[in-house]
């Protein structure tokens, strides 16, 4: 009794939901697909983007949202946009504007560069040209990592990350034994040089 009487509710239930989208079928006219203006953008949501630069490698960058023009679609603009290569190097700011056809992101605001070898460098902006592995910055640049300590006024990252290029009011602090775990100079790089006394 109870077997049959489930069959018939959801026979019931069946019938309704067909019913109602058969008068709606034939009710409304074809659907409209709404146009946007050249002023109005598409907005996504947990974005993510993949590619590879020149080596083959690759490469994803993701934001909390990400906008493109209608004018403009290659143009999109990121919000807390965040690129992480393969070998594990990881770039990330407040803003961002990538641009799909010339393979380019530049970040704003506070930018944090970590890459795998446990080196930091910040700066206030950055221009990245994905597919030839290359960071750009005309802002100061401030870093640090495993051998030692880096300011400058401009910089250029090139060969996917393995050379640092400064320039202007260059000022770097070298240990050449390495940090410990708590980041500071081995004991061996705080004592004094050795002196030869005649």
């Amino acid at each position: 009794m109870l077997r049959l009487a489930f069959t018939a509710g959801a026979a019931i239930a069946a019938g309704i939901m067909v019913g109602h989208l058969a008068a709606n079928a034939f009710t409304s006219g074809p659907g409209k697909i709404e146009q946007l203006t050249s002023e109005e953008v598409v907005t996504m949501v947990n974005a993510r983007f993949t590619g590879r630069d020149e080596t083959g490698s690759t490469i994803v960058i993701t934001a909390d949202t990400a906008q493109r023009q209608r004018d403009n679609p290659e143009q999109i603009a990121l919000r807390n946009p965040r690129l992480v290569t393969e070998d594990g190097t990881e770039i990330d700011a407040p803003s961002g504007l990538y641009d799909q056809a010339a393979q380019t992101l530049a970040l704003f605001e506070d930018v944090r560069l970590i890459d795998a070898q446990g080196y930091d460098f910040r700066s206030t902006s950055a221009k990245m040209f994905i597919s030839e592995g290359r960071v750009d910055g005309i802002d100061p640049l401030v870093g640090s990592g495993p051998l030692g300590d880096v300011t400058c006024d401009t910089y250029e990252i090139v060969d996917d990350g393995d050379r640092l290029r400064c320039r202007g009011n260059v000022n770097m602090m070298i240990f050449p034994g390495g940090r410990d775990a708590q980041g500071n100079a081995s004991a061996a790089n705080t004592a004094p040089p050795a002196v030869d006394e005649e």
